[in-house]
């Protein structure tokens, strides 16, 4: 199920070696530098001593990376993460060649129906045709309607206004003869 060599691990491990490595880089001149003058006097004793410092110090780092690894189960947990992913990847492939499929039998099935209702088609196509043509004329009328309503309103209220215009004539011709009558009297 596992697989207890996971490529993740390894690569962690390859990084690290090579961090430790590139750190440590052997620089012996920069080292003699710090002691001027055994570095001049016995310059291959301190050499030795800067190569098993050196050799210490990776083996201390390298130590204490790998206890990390362990306290915290890191090779376990990379292991699982690569099983886990390589299931993914298999599923994502498989899910994609079942949607192929289903895309394939889906055209399939619609070729079938587009040739078995393409008559049926056609006729509900000129029949569409048709209402859209009716739908038009409708609104032209309706349009026309609106506009002989809109008229006839507008004509309406002008001759509520002449009534009203009339009434008040007439009412003030009746005032004006009353008080022309009490004028006379």
């Amino acid at each position: 199920m596992l697989n207890q060599n996971s490529k993740r691990f390894n690569k962690l491990g390859e990084v690290v070696e090579k961090v430790v490595s590139k750190i440590l880089e052997p620089n012996f001149k920069n080292f003699r530098s710090n002691f001027p003058t055994i570095g001049v006097e016995n310059s291959t004793v301190l050499e030795d001593i800067y190569k098993q410092f050196l050799m210490i110090l990776q083996t201390s780092v390298m130590s204490e990376f790998d206890l990390i690894q362990e306290e915290r189960k890191i090779k376990s947990k990379l292991t699982k993460l690569d099983y886990l992913l390589d299931q993914k990847a298999k599923l994502y492939e498989e899910n994609q060649k079942k949607k192929q499929q289903r895309s394939i039998e889906l055209e399939k099935k619609q070729l079938k129906l587009f040739k078995h209702k393409q008559s049926q088609r056609l006729k509900l196509i000129n029949h569409l045709a048709q209402l859209n043509q009716k739908n038009e004329k409708l609104k032209g009328e309706i349009t026309h309607l609106n506009q002989n309503i809109k008229k006839q309103i507008k004509d309406f209220q002008q001759g509520n206004e002449k009534e009203s215009l009339l009434k008040d004539l007439q009412m003030s011709s009746s005032i004006s003869e009353r008080i022309l009558n009490q004028n006379e009297n």
